[in-house]
């Protein structure tokens, strides 16, 4: 599967890479892993998973699905050279543990592949648009399931294995967070990312066009 979701100017790529990237290798150097408690669940003490030689090719073909989602969505394809993965790590969500809500500063799309087919997977809520609707009770934020843009569009999660093998994108300042794992659920295993600019941003013809590196 792979859909592209319009959340009112936040958008969430869910993409189907069993095909694409090696997950078997991936699940082995994960299993290797050694983890540390964050706030409400634990990340691994590696935070460069993908730099090693053996993910050259993965991380390449990540960056790729990277650019064209800025491209797609944002129409930046003429305003930066490249991307590059500035950091890659591994997550463990136990039964009864969450994800509190959170951004990625200094990053620009950030993404997670599961590794798992768990339908705790479907449990992360990413911030969405709330326009200012006049007379009506504002909101400061608004936010929206995978489970909920998969049931809009009448997709069933179990039919592509509650998204095992499946990358999500959405851009690095939408808040997000994994609402509580069911006490009878598997822990939800997952590899984060995050990128930044490489090369010249912004208008080519901008005089305060800047260069990052």
């Amino acid at each position: 599967m792979e859909m592209l979701f319009n959340t009112s100017n936040k958008y969430v790529l869910i993409k189907d890479m069993s095909d694409i990237i090696d997950f078997k290798t991936i699940n082995n150097e994960f299993d290797g892993l050694s983890f540390k408690d964050n706030i409400a669940n634990k990340v691994s003490n590696e935070m460069n998973l993908f730099d090693k030689d053996i993910f050259k090719e993965t991380q390449r073909l990540i960056l790729e699905d990277c650019k064209q989602y800025l491209n797609h969505t944002a129409n930046l394809g003429h305003f930066y050279e490249d991307l590059v993965m500035t950091n890659s790590w591994g997550n463990i969500t136990d039964p009864g543990h969450s994800h509190h809500e959170h951004v990625h500063p200094f990053s620009i799309v950030s993404g997670v592949l599961y590794l798992d087919d768990n339908p705790s997977n479907l449990n992360l809520y990413v911030e969405s648009f709330m326009p200012e609707i006049p007379y009506f009770i504002t909101k400061n934020k608004s936010f929206v399931s995978l489970k909920s843009l998969l049931t809009d569009i009448q997709s069933k999660p179990e039919e592509h294995n509650n998204l095992k093998n499946h990358m999500i994108l959405f851009l690095s300042n939408s808040s997000h967070f994994v609402e509580p794992i069911s006490t009878e659920s598997l822990p939800r295993k997952s590899i984060s990312f995050n990128t930044f600019w490489k090369g010249n941003v912004g208008v080519k013809d901008e005089a305060l066009g800047s260069h990052v590196f």
